[in-house]
């Protein structure tokens, strides 16, 4: 579960500040609770159409480029899975902040939430 969390997190957010990918984990895991979505990480990840990088089951592979990158992904991904964050105030989606909020805002205080090139809600 860690190592697709880390992929995720590395294919959506590498290059953002490291709180904006301790918030990707955070939509991965509030998913997980949340009735509409897959109960696990790597299942919500596989959701048909939920995020831009994942075509097939090659697509959860670790990258062979971009190292650095990966390790600070894998850590990100230990860390949280030891520790959880809420940055994002429980949302369950996320893109880039040029796309806007395209569902329901889904976080405890009603208000989307921007950190590094996304917007959470």
């Amino acid at each position: 579960m860690v190592l697709c969390l880390a992929i995720a997190i590395f294919r959506e957010g590498r290059g953002e500040p490291l709180n904006g990918q301790y918030a990707i984990a955070e939509v991965i895991h509030n998913r997980t609770k949340h009735p509409a979505f897959p109960s696990n990480y790597c299942d919500v990840i596989k959701q048909k159409g939920q995020f831009s990088f994942y075509k097939s089951s090659k697509d959860l592979k670790p990258p062979k480029y971009e190292l650095e990158a990966w390790e600070q992904s894998v850590e990100v991904a230990k860390n949280f899975s030891k520790n959880k964050t809420n940055y994002t105030k429980k949302a369950v989606f996320f893109n880039t902040s040029r796309l806007g909020v395209r569902f329901p805002i889904t976080t405890i205080n009603g208000k989307p939430c921007k950190i590094g090139n996304h917007i959470f809600y």
